[in-house]
Protein backbone atom coordinates (compact mmCIF):
# COMPACT_ATOMS: atom_id res chain seq x y z
CA UNK A 1 0.00 0.00 0.00
CA UNK A 2 1.25 3.48 -0.91
CA UNK A 3 0.30 6.50 1.21
CA UNK A 4 0.74 10.21 0.47
CA UNK A 5 0.21 13.29 2.63
CA UNK A 6 -0.48 16.99 2.35
CA UNK A 7 -0.29 19.27 5.38
CA UNK A 8 -1.74 22.76 5.67
CA UNK A 9 -1.30 25.24 8.48
CA UNK A 10 0.81 25.32 11.59
CA UNK A 11 3.89 23.50 12.84
CA UNK A 12 1.72 21.36 15.12
CA UNK A 13 -0.03 19.97 12.04
CA UNK A 14 3.34 19.28 10.41
CA UNK A 15 4.52 17.46 13.52
CA UNK A 16 1.34 15.38 13.69
CA UNK A 17 1.65 14.44 10.01
CA UNK A 18 5.13 13.04 10.73
CA UNK A 19 3.65 10.93 13.53
CA UNK A 20 0.88 9.67 11.23
CA UNK A 21 3.43 8.78 8.54
CA UNK A 22 5.40 6.72 11.04
CA UNK A 23 2.20 4.88 12.00
CA UNK A 24 1.61 4.01 8.33
CA UNK A 25 5.21 2.84 7.90
CA UNK A 26 4.87 0.58 10.95
CA UNK A 27 1.99 -1.10 9.11
CA UNK A 28 4.10 -1.73 6.03
CA UNK A 29 3.01 1.25 3.92
CA UNK A 30 5.32 3.00 1.46
CA UNK A 31 5.27 6.79 1.75
CA UNK A 32 5.22 8.59 -1.60
CA UNK A 33 5.02 12.22 -2.70
CA UNK A 34 1.58 13.84 -2.69
CA UNK A 35 1.65 14.23 -6.50
CA UNK A 36 2.33 10.54 -7.04
CA UNK A 37 -0.13 7.70 -7.42
CA UNK A 38 -1.11 6.38 -3.99
CA UNK A 39 -3.69 4.08 -2.46
CA UNK A 40 -4.34 6.40 0.49
CA UNK A 41 -4.10 10.19 0.65
CA UNK A 42 -4.20 12.01 3.98
CA UNK A 43 -5.00 15.73 4.01
CA UNK A 44 -4.20 17.39 7.34
CA UNK A 45 -6.26 20.58 7.17
CA UNK A 46 -6.22 24.09 8.65
CA UNK A 47 -9.14 26.41 9.40
CA UNK A 48 -7.43 29.58 10.64
CA UNK A 49 -8.88 31.56 7.69
CA UNK A 50 -11.54 31.11 5.01
CA UNK A 51 -8.69 30.73 2.54
CA UNK A 52 -7.34 27.80 4.57
CA UNK A 53 -10.72 26.05 4.28
CA UNK A 54 -10.74 26.66 0.53
CA UNK A 55 -7.19 25.34 0.11
CA UNK A 56 -8.11 22.24 2.13
CA UNK A 57 -10.98 21.47 -0.28
CA UNK A 58 -8.72 22.11 -3.27
CA UNK A 59 -6.12 19.63 -2.05
CA UNK A 60 -8.76 17.00 -1.34
CA UNK A 61 -9.95 17.28 -4.95
CA UNK A 62 -6.41 17.42 -6.33
CA UNK A 63 -5.38 14.20 -4.58
CA UNK A 64 -8.54 12.49 -5.72
CA UNK A 65 -7.76 13.47 -9.31
CA UNK A 66 -4.38 11.67 -9.12
CA UNK A 67 -6.15 8.41 -8.21
CA UNK A 68 -9.98 8.54 -8.16
CA UNK A 69 -10.05 5.09 -6.55
CA UNK A 70 -7.83 6.08 -3.63
CA UNK A 71 -9.01 6.37 -0.06
CA UNK A 72 -9.09 10.03 0.95
CA UNK A 73 -8.65 10.71 4.67
CA UNK A 74 -9.26 14.24 5.96
CA UNK A 75 -8.13 15.32 9.41
CA UNK A 76 -7.03 18.54 11.15
CA UNK A 77 -8.85 21.66 12.25
CA UNK A 78 -11.18 22.08 9.26
CA UNK A 79 -12.25 18.45 9.64
CA UNK A 80 -12.81 19.02 13.37
CA UNK A 81 -15.06 22.09 13.13
CA UNK A 82 -16.84 21.25 9.85
CA UNK A 83 -17.06 17.46 9.88
CA UNK A 84 -20.46 17.33 8.14
CA UNK A 85 -19.31 19.69 5.40
CA UNK A 86 -16.16 17.66 4.77
CA UNK A 87 -18.02 14.33 4.90
CA UNK A 88 -20.41 15.59 2.25
CA UNK A 89 -17.59 15.95 -0.28
CA UNK A 90 -17.88 13.01 -2.72
CA UNK A 91 -14.10 12.53 -2.75
CA UNK A 92 -13.84 11.92 1.02
CA UNK A 93 -13.85 8.46 2.60
CA UNK A 94 -12.78 9.14 6.20
CA UNK A 95 -13.01 12.21 8.44
CA UNK A 96 -10.91 12.02 11.61
CA UNK A 97 -10.97 14.67 14.33
CA UNK A 98 -7.95 16.29 15.96
CA UNK A 99 -7.96 14.09 19.04
CA UNK A 100 -8.25 10.82 17.15
CA UNK A 101 -5.28 11.13 14.80
CA UNK A 102 -3.73 8.05 16.40
CA UNK A 103 -6.48 6.03 14.68
CA UNK A 104 -5.89 7.29 11.13
CA UNK A 105 -3.43 4.63 9.98
CA UNK A 106 -5.45 1.78 11.47
CA UNK A 107 -8.81 2.93 10.05
CA UNK A 108 -7.34 3.75 6.63
CA UNK A 109 -5.65 0.36 6.39
CA UNK A 110 -8.88 -1.41 7.38
CA UNK A 111 -10.80 0.49 4.72
CA UNK A 112 -8.12 -0.29 2.14
CA UNK A 113 -8.35 -4.00 2.89
CA UNK A 114 -12.15 -3.99 2.66
CA UNK A 115 -12.17 -1.89 -0.52
CA UNK A 116 -15.61 -0.75 0.63
CA UNK A 117 -17.58 1.66 -1.54
CA UNK A 118 -19.64 3.49 1.06
CA UNK A 119 -20.47 6.95 2.30
CA UNK A 120 -17.78 8.80 4.19
CA UNK A 121 -17.50 7.85 7.85
CA UNK A 122 -16.77 10.50 10.44
CA UNK A 123 -14.89 10.07 13.70
CA UNK A 124 -14.84 13.43 15.49
CA UNK A 125 -15.09 14.10 19.21
CA UNK A 126 -17.14 17.11 20.36
CA UNK A 127 -15.54 20.05 22.15
CA UNK A 128 -16.59 18.77 25.60
CA UNK A 129 -14.95 15.41 24.82
CA UNK A 130 -11.53 16.90 24.09
CA UNK A 131 -10.28 16.19 27.60
CA UNK A 132 -6.97 14.34 27.30
CA UNK A 133 -3.68 14.84 25.51
CA UNK A 134 -3.44 12.35 22.65
CA UNK A 135 0.15 11.15 22.77
CA UNK A 136 1.20 9.99 19.31
CA UNK A 137 4.39 8.36 20.54
CA UNK A 138 7.96 9.48 19.99
CA UNK A 139 8.37 10.97 16.52
CA UNK A 140 11.82 9.94 15.37
CA UNK A 141 12.20 12.11 12.24
CA UNK A 142 11.15 15.35 10.61
CA UNK A 143 11.21 15.10 6.81
CA UNK A 144 10.89 18.87 6.39
CA UNK A 145 14.46 19.24 7.69
CA UNK A 146 17.36 17.01 8.57
CA UNK A 147 18.69 19.63 10.98
CA UNK A 148 15.69 21.00 12.89
CA UNK A 149 12.94 18.96 14.52
CA UNK A 150 9.68 19.95 16.20
CA UNK A 151 8.39 18.39 19.38
CA UNK A 152 4.76 18.91 20.31
CA UNK A 153 4.38 19.52 24.04
CA UNK A 154 0.83 20.82 24.39
CA UNK A 155 -2.62 20.75 22.83
CA UNK A 156 -5.45 23.30 22.96
CA UNK A 157 -5.98 26.90 24.06
CA UNK A 158 -8.16 28.54 26.72
CA UNK A 159 -7.85 32.14 25.53
CA UNK A 160 -10.74 32.45 23.04
CA UNK A 161 -9.43 35.51 21.21
CA UNK A 162 -12.37 36.99 19.35
CA UNK A 163 -10.85 36.43 15.89
CA UNK A 164 -9.77 32.82 16.44
CA UNK A 165 -11.57 29.54 15.81
CA UNK A 166 -8.71 27.34 16.96
CA UNK A 167 -9.84 26.81 20.61
CA UNK A 168 -13.01 25.24 19.18
CA UNK A 169 -10.95 23.08 16.81
CA UNK A 170 -8.36 21.99 19.38
CA UNK A 171 -10.18 22.15 22.71
CA UNK A 172 -8.84 23.33 26.05
CA UNK A 173 -5.24 23.04 27.21
CA UNK A 174 -3.89 19.50 27.67
CA UNK A 175 -0.19 19.01 28.32
CA UNK A 176 2.15 16.19 27.41
CA UNK A 177 4.08 14.35 30.10
CA UNK A 178 7.52 15.99 30.50
CA UNK A 179 9.34 12.63 30.51
CA UNK A 180 7.94 11.88 27.03
CA UNK A 181 9.02 15.28 25.73
CA UNK A 182 12.56 14.82 27.04
CA UNK A 183 12.74 11.24 25.72
CA UNK A 184 11.74 12.46 22.26
CA UNK A 185 14.36 15.23 22.42
CA UNK A 186 17.04 12.68 23.38
CA UNK A 187 16.03 10.42 20.48
CA UNK A 188 16.14 13.23 17.92
CA UNK A 189 19.45 14.60 19.20
CA UNK A 190 20.97 11.12 19.06
CA UNK A 191 19.86 10.90 15.42
CA UNK A 192 21.80 14.08 14.66
CA UNK A 193 19.24 16.87 14.86
CA UNK A 194 20.88 20.11 15.97
CA UNK A 195 17.85 22.26 16.75
CA UNK A 196 14.86 21.19 18.82
CA UNK A 197 11.77 23.41 18.54
CA UNK A 198 9.13 23.09 21.25
CA UNK A 199 5.70 23.70 19.80
CA UNK A 200 2.02 23.53 20.67
CA UNK A 201 -1.26 25.31 20.02
CA UNK A 202 -0.45 27.74 22.85
CA UNK A 203 3.00 26.69 24.07
CA UNK A 204 3.04 29.24 26.88
CA UNK A 205 0.12 27.47 28.58
CA UNK A 206 1.97 24.17 28.93
CA UNK A 207 1.28 22.62 32.32
CA UNK A 208 -1.22 25.28 33.43
CA UNK A 209 -4.27 23.00 33.70
CA UNK A 210 -4.96 22.37 37.44
CA UNK A 211 -5.13 18.58 37.08
CA UNK A 212 -1.71 18.33 35.41
CA UNK A 213 0.91 17.24 37.92
CA UNK A 214 4.32 15.63 37.69
CA UNK A 215 7.28 14.93 39.96
CA UNK A 216 9.80 17.77 40.22
CA UNK A 217 13.34 17.70 41.50
CA UNK A 218 14.37 20.09 44.28
CA UNK A 219 15.91 22.58 41.81
CA UNK A 220 12.69 22.63 39.74
CA UNK A 221 10.41 23.90 42.51
CA UNK A 222 8.83 27.23 41.58
CA UNK A 223 9.43 26.83 37.85
CA UNK A 224 6.60 26.76 35.32
CA UNK A 225 5.99 23.51 33.49
CA UNK A 226 7.53 24.96 30.33
CA UNK A 227 10.67 25.99 32.20
CA UNK A 228 11.00 22.50 33.68
CA UNK A 229 11.07 21.02 30.18
CA UNK A 230 13.63 23.59 29.00
CA UNK A 231 15.79 22.94 32.06
CA UNK A 232 15.74 19.17 31.52
CA UNK A 233 16.50 19.36 27.80
CA UNK A 234 19.23 21.94 28.44
CA UNK A 235 21.04 19.31 30.54
CA UNK A 236 21.33 16.83 27.65
CA UNK A 237 25.04 16.40 26.92
CA UNK A 238 25.31 17.20 23.19
CA UNK A 239 25.92 20.10 20.82
CA UNK A 240 22.44 21.38 19.92
CA UNK A 241 20.11 24.28 20.62
CA UNK A 242 16.48 24.70 21.72
CA UNK A 243 13.99 27.15 20.25
CA UNK A 244 10.46 28.02 21.38
CA UNK A 245 7.92 28.21 18.57
CA UNK A 246 5.92 30.98 20.25
CA UNK A 247 4.95 32.45 23.60
CA UNK A 248 1.97 34.50 24.67
CA UNK A 249 2.94 37.94 26.05
CA UNK A 250 0.80 37.46 29.15
CA UNK A 251 3.15 34.83 30.58
CA UNK A 252 6.44 36.69 30.13
CA UNK A 253 7.66 38.84 33.02
CA UNK A 254 11.05 39.94 34.37
CA UNK A 255 11.49 36.91 36.63
CA UNK A 256 10.63 34.63 33.72
CA UNK A 257 13.10 36.40 31.41
CA UNK A 258 15.89 36.27 34.01
CA UNK A 259 15.52 32.50 34.22
CA UNK A 260 15.12 31.83 30.49
CA UNK A 261 18.19 33.87 29.57
CA UNK A 262 20.40 31.60 31.70
CA UNK A 263 19.75 28.40 29.75
CA UNK A 264 22.82 27.88 27.61
CA UNK A 265 21.12 25.98 24.79
CA UNK A 266 17.96 28.14 24.57
CA UNK A 267 18.01 30.45 21.54
CA UNK A 268 17.89 34.20 22.13
CA UNK A 269 14.72 34.45 20.09
CA UNK A 270 11.05 34.55 20.99
CA UNK A 271 7.98 34.69 18.81
CA UNK A 272 5.63 36.97 20.75
CA UNK A 273 2.36 37.63 18.93
CA UNK A 274 1.24 41.24 19.39
CA UNK A 275 -1.64 41.06 16.82
CA UNK A 276 -2.21 44.84 16.99
CA UNK A 277 -0.42 47.92 18.26
CA UNK A 278 -3.71 49.54 19.27
CA UNK A 279 -5.07 49.09 22.79
CA UNK A 280 -8.62 49.51 21.52
CA UNK A 281 -8.19 46.73 18.97
CA UNK A 282 -6.39 44.49 21.48
CA UNK A 283 -9.34 44.82 23.83
CA UNK A 284 -11.79 44.02 21.03
CA UNK A 285 -9.67 40.99 20.14
CA UNK A 286 -9.88 39.80 23.78
CA UNK A 287 -6.09 39.94 24.14
CA UNK A 288 -5.22 40.33 27.82
CA UNK A 289 -2.34 42.82 27.64
CA UNK A 290 -1.74 46.37 26.46
CA UNK A 291 0.68 47.94 24.03
CA UNK A 292 2.81 49.17 26.96
CA UNK A 293 2.79 45.69 28.55
CA UNK A 294 4.17 44.28 25.33
CA UNK A 295 6.87 46.93 24.90
CA UNK A 296 7.95 46.37 28.52
CA UNK A 297 8.68 42.74 27.63
CA UNK A 298 10.68 43.83 24.59
CA UNK A 299 12.73 46.21 26.73
CA UNK A 300 13.38 43.49 29.33
CA UNK A 301 14.66 41.06 26.70
CA UNK A 302 16.88 43.66 25.08
CA UNK A 303 18.31 44.69 28.46
CA UNK A 304 19.80 41.20 28.74
CA UNK A 305 20.74 40.97 25.08
CA UNK A 306 20.50 44.04 22.77
CA UNK A 307 20.44 41.66 19.78
CA UNK A 308 17.67 39.43 21.13
CA UNK A 309 15.51 38.38 18.16
CA UNK A 310 11.79 39.07 18.51
CA UNK A 311 9.32 38.01 15.83
CA UNK A 312 5.57 38.56 15.84
CA UNK A 313 2.18 38.31 14.11
CA UNK A 314 -0.01 41.32 13.32
CA UNK A 315 -3.57 41.26 12.00
CA UNK A 316 -4.79 44.21 9.90
CA UNK A 317 -8.37 45.06 9.05
CA UNK A 318 -9.94 43.82 12.27
CA UNK A 319 -13.52 45.16 12.63
CA UNK A 320 -13.46 48.74 13.86
CA UNK A 321 -9.75 49.27 13.15
CA UNK A 322 -9.40 53.00 12.43
CA UNK A 323 -6.57 54.71 10.58
CA UNK A 324 -5.21 55.70 14.00
CA UNK A 325 -5.37 52.08 15.20
CA UNK A 326 -3.49 50.92 12.12
CA UNK A 327 -0.84 53.62 12.56
CA UNK A 328 -0.33 52.29 16.09
CA UNK A 329 0.49 48.87 14.58
CA UNK A 330 2.93 50.46 12.15
CA UNK A 331 4.60 52.35 14.97
CA UNK A 332 5.02 49.35 17.23
CA UNK A 333 6.94 47.59 14.45
CA UNK A 334 9.48 50.42 14.60
CA UNK A 335 9.53 50.64 18.39
CA UNK A 336 10.00 46.91 18.95
CA UNK A 337 12.56 46.53 16.15
CA UNK A 338 11.13 43.16 15.16
CA UNK A 339 13.42 40.71 13.40
CA UNK A 340 10.43 39.49 11.40
CA UNK A 341 6.69 40.22 11.17
CA UNK A 342 4.00 37.93 9.79
CA UNK A 343 1.20 40.20 8.52
CA UNK A 344 -2.32 38.80 8.16
CA UNK A 345 -5.51 40.30 6.80
CA UNK A 346 -8.43 39.65 9.13
CA UNK A 347 -10.65 36.76 8.06
CA UNK A 348 -14.02 36.50 9.87
CA UNK A 349 -14.66 33.00 11.20
CA UNK A 350 -18.23 31.90 11.81
CA UNK A 351 -18.72 31.01 15.46
CA UNK A 352 -16.26 33.58 16.84
CA UNK A 353 -17.09 36.88 18.57
CA UNK A 354 -15.17 38.78 15.92
CA UNK A 355 -17.57 37.64 13.19
CA UNK A 356 -20.41 39.41 15.05
CA UNK A 357 -18.62 42.76 15.40
CA UNK A 358 -19.67 45.81 13.44
CA UNK A 359 -17.31 48.07 11.55
CA UNK A 360 -16.13 45.60 8.92
CA UNK A 361 -13.11 46.95 7.02
CA UNK A 362 -13.33 47.08 3.22
CA UNK A 363 -11.16 44.53 1.43
CA UNK A 364 -9.17 47.13 -0.49
CA UNK A 365 -8.41 49.04 2.70
CA UNK A 366 -7.29 45.86 4.44
CA UNK A 367 -5.12 44.91 1.45
CA UNK A 368 -3.46 48.34 1.35
CA UNK A 369 -2.77 48.24 5.10
CA UNK A 370 -1.21 44.79 4.83
CA UNK A 371 1.09 46.00 2.05
CA UNK A 372 2.17 49.04 4.11
CA UNK A 373 2.79 46.87 7.15
CA UNK A 374 4.90 44.41 5.16
CA UNK A 375 6.99 47.27 3.77
CA UNK A 376 7.57 48.70 7.24
CA UNK A 377 8.37 45.25 8.63
CA UNK A 378 10.92 44.62 5.87
CA UNK A 379 12.67 47.95 6.51
CA UNK A 380 12.72 47.34 10.25
CA UNK A 381 14.12 43.83 9.80
CA UNK A 382 16.95 45.29 7.71
CA UNK A 383 17.73 47.75 10.49
CA UNK A 384 17.76 44.96 13.06
CA UNK A 385 20.05 42.92 10.81
CA UNK A 386 22.51 45.82 10.54
CA UNK A 387 23.01 45.78 14.29
CA UNK A 388 24.36 42.24 13.86
CA UNK A 389 26.87 43.08 11.12
CA UNK A 390 30.48 42.22 11.95
CA UNK A 391 29.60 40.21 15.03
CA UNK A 392 30.65 36.57 15.13
CA UNK A 393 27.62 34.32 15.32
CA UNK A 394 26.81 30.64 15.09
CA UNK A 395 24.65 29.40 12.22
CA UNK A 396 23.11 25.99 11.70
CA UNK A 397 23.84 25.10 8.03
CA UNK A 398 20.56 23.70 6.71
CA UNK A 399 20.54 23.65 2.89
CA UNK A 400 22.19 24.82 -0.32
CA UNK A 401 20.55 27.58 -2.37
CA UNK A 402 22.02 29.12 -5.55
CA UNK A 403 25.64 28.87 -4.48
CA UNK A 404 24.96 29.68 -0.83
CA UNK A 405 24.63 27.59 2.28
CA UNK A 406 21.65 28.88 4.25
CA UNK A 407 20.64 28.61 7.87
CA UNK A 408 19.55 30.65 10.87
CA UNK A 409 21.37 32.41 13.63
CA UNK A 410 20.48 31.89 17.26
CA UNK A 411 18.40 35.11 17.12
CA UNK A 412 16.56 34.01 13.96
CA UNK A 413 18.21 35.87 11.11
CA UNK A 414 18.33 33.88 7.88
CA UNK A 415 21.92 33.72 6.67
CA UNK A 416 23.34 33.17 3.17
CA UNK A 417 26.95 31.94 3.35
CA UNK A 418 28.90 32.24 0.09
CA UNK A 419 30.98 29.17 -0.80
CA UNK A 420 33.55 31.52 -2.34
CA UNK A 421 34.47 32.72 1.15
CA UNK A 422 36.07 29.41 2.04
CA UNK A 423 39.62 28.57 1.01
CA UNK A 424 39.04 24.84 0.63
CA UNK A 425 36.36 22.19 0.89
CA UNK A 426 37.58 21.07 4.32
CA UNK A 427 36.87 24.49 5.86
CA UNK A 428 33.43 24.93 4.26
CA UNK A 429 30.40 24.47 6.53
CA UNK A 430 28.75 21.07 6.32
CA UNK A 431 25.00 20.70 6.17
CA UNK A 432 23.57 19.77 9.52
CA UNK A 433 26.46 21.30 11.44
CA UNK A 434 27.08 24.62 13.19
CA UNK A 435 29.52 27.10 11.70
CA UNK A 436 30.85 30.48 12.82
CA UNK A 437 30.32 33.43 10.49
CA UNK A 438 30.08 37.20 10.41
CA UNK A 439 27.10 38.94 8.81
CA UNK A 440 28.09 41.50 6.19
CA UNK A 441 25.05 42.91 4.36
CA UNK A 442 21.31 42.57 3.92
CA UNK A 443 20.35 40.08 1.23
CA UNK A 444 16.90 38.82 0.15
CA UNK A 445 15.03 37.84 3.36
CA UNK A 446 18.15 37.85 5.53
CA UNK A 447 21.88 38.57 5.39
CA UNK A 448 24.99 37.50 3.54
CA UNK A 449 27.81 36.18 5.68
CA UNK A 450 31.49 35.32 5.47
CA UNK A 451 33.53 32.87 7.55
CA UNK A 452 34.51 34.17 10.95
CA UNK A 453 38.27 34.64 11.26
Amino acid sequence: MKAAFHTLGCKVNQYETEAIKEAFVSRGAEIVDEDEYADVYVVNTCTVTNMADRKSRQYIRRMNSVNPDAIIVVTGCYAQVAADEVSAMPEVDLVIGNSLKNEIAEKACELYEKRADADASSHVLGYDELLHYEDMGIVTSDESSMCRAYIKIEEGCNRFCSYCLIPYARGRVRSRRPEYVVAEAETLIAKGYKEIILTGINTALYGTEPEFTFDRSADEEGLSGLEVIIKRIDKIDADFRVRLSSLEPTVVDRENVERLIKYEKLCHHLHLSIQSGSNAVLKSMNRHYSRDNYLDIVRMLREYDPLYGITTDIIVGFPGESDTDFEASLNIVKEAQFARVHAFRYSPRKGTKGAELKGRIAGEVSKERAARLETEASETACEFNKKNFGIECRVLAEEEQDGFITGYTDNYIKVYIDFAGFTDDDSAPRLGEFCKVKLTENYKDGCKAVPAE
